[in-house]
């Protein structure tokens, strides 16, 4: 049991600069949107996301101030800490800072996250309480040469698992057991790449890869901790899943989370590997008992949530007493609620968006394509239309009309618009009317022969006026 739930430090290495570079990439994500999404002046003020997330559990530090400048300082000290982290200097104080200032960011506009965020937001949560420090780290003197098990790094390879197993059941349907829920995802505006939309040629290849990464969730995490030959098992394992998920980057656009996934793989390689990569200096094989009382046992308690959390995702909700809404500071306050439905069932409501602006003088614009002449028809690569995952996300979940509720910000992203595209223009080519219209096939289409037949549906009308 030892050795199943021990980690290399030198995974614990990699995993440490990984996920620092991934907080990196995010923060500069988030960064090309800073006014837009992080600022009063933006699509989500904050008297808007304080009037939806009500409760005091959805705390940021982004809620001290509605500027600019002070939202990009709080990038800033983000970013220092990410960068202390991936270099291992202070690496407890800089996990610590990271885990705030990611869960920060996320309650600040919640509309946008993704299962990327979620993946990112726990793998740096179970990593404070890890010796992330061991190997390769600045901090020289907690260098560690040994495996090391404990409370935290079961409750990290269990999070992993989890994800794969649990987003395995929500799968179980008839469209992954027909063998079309990937043909399906392809299919779909808001995610195929250009590579995603070519492979809709080879129905039986897409067939038999919706097959086998079916069985890899449901299978693998089991793998992952058999005993027998471990080494090996783990090392066929975790290639599979290295190349589905290299498989899901190049054929969908879902943001980081391939990558993220990625990056907690590499807890699971086992020390016979790492010694192999790195001969001249391996580890002893004898496990280190990593026990801290206060820490390890927070971490228990985090654990047992989660474990309880992930059983009530299930249909039945065997241990609902315990639900995620009732436990607000585990659930909301830590970040510890998680979802691992992603691709359970083919996204319905498909189709794209066209942002008409009548101008001053006459003319009709895209505000989305960056003041392009409206264009009605479907475009080559939908996803392509939207600057980023986040952009992306936001337009996908305002298509619908469901509990979640995000198409309260159909308004707010509309105005916003309005207001960046008059304060770049002159009189005449002020917005005088705007109307957002979505897109999408008129009857059920085809999953390899989509319907040339669409319907407009108009989301939003603004009367400005030259405003």
């Amino acid at each position: 049991m030892k050795k199943l739930f021990a980690i290399d430090p030198r995974g614990l290495a990699l995993f440490r600069m990984a996920i620092g570079v991934l907080l990196l990439i995010d923060l500069a994500i988030r960064a090309s949107d800073l006014r837009s999404m992080y600022t009063d002046a933006g699509m989500f003020p904050r008297p808007l996301v304080a009037s939806l997330f009500n409760t005091v559990w959805n705390w940021s530090f982004h809620f001290g101030g509605g500027s600019t400048g002070f939202e990009a300082a709080l990038f800033v000290i983000a970013g220092a800490l990410a960068i202390a982290l991936t270099l291992g200097w202070q690496t407890r104080l800089a996990t610590i800072g990271s885990w705030l200032f990611l869960l920060s960011v996320h309650h600040r506009v919640p509309a946008i996250l993704s299962g990327a965020d979620f993946l990112l937001r726990m793998l740096l949560f179970w990593g404070m309480f890890l010796p992330l420090e061991g190997s390769w780290a600045r901090d020289r003197r907690a260098r560690i040469d040994a495996p090391v098990v404990s409370i935290a790094t079961a409750a990290v390879l269990l999070q992993i698992a989890l994800m794969y197993l649990m987003s395995a059941i929500s799968k179980t349907n008839e469209h992954w057991l027909r063998g079309d829920a990937l043909a399906g995802m392809l299919s779909h505006d808001f995610f195929a790449s250009r590579i995603g939309a070519w492979l809709l040629q080879f129905p039986m290849l897409l067939r038999l890869v919706t097959w086998g990464s079916f069985a890899l969730e449901w299978f693998g995490p089991v793998f992952l901790f058999v005993p027998w030959r471990n080494a090996t098992v783990r090392a066929v394992i975790l290639a599979l899943f290295a190349a589905m998920h290299i498989g899901i980057a190049v054929c969908m656009d879902v943001g980081l989370f391939s990558y993220v996934a990625l990056a907690g793989l590499l807890l699971f390689v086992p020390s016979e590997i790492w010694n192999r990569l790195f001969a001249k200096s391996p580890v002893r094989s004898k496990t280190v008992i990593d026990w801290h009382p206060l820490p390890q046992s927070i971490c228990a308690i985090a654990l047992g949530f989660v474990l309880v959390g992930n059983l009530n995702a299930l249909p039945m909700r065997p241990l609902r007493f315990l639900a995620p809404e009732t436990w607000k500071p585990f659930a909301i306050g830590l970040g510890l609620d998680q979802h691992w439905g992603m691709f359970g069932a083919i996204p319905t409501n498909n189709g794209w968006y066209v942002a008409r602006a009548t101008l001053a003088d006459g003319s009709e614009v895209d505000l989305l394509r960056n003041g392009a002449p409206v264009d009605w028809s479907r475009p080559a690569f939908p996803a392509s239309v939207y600057p980023n995952a986040n952009w992306q996300k936001l337009f996908r979940e305002m298509a619908y009309y469901d509990e979640l509720g995000y198409q309260v910000y159909r308004l707010p992203v509309a105005e916003f618009m309005c207001r960046e595209w008059n304060a770049r223009h002159p009189a005449q080519a002020q917005v005088d009317e705007f109307e957002f219209v979505y897109c999408s096939a008129a009857l059920a289409p085809s999953l390899l022969r989509p319907s040339s037949k669409f319907v407009r549906q108009p989301l939003v009308h603004l009367e400005l006026g030259g405003e």
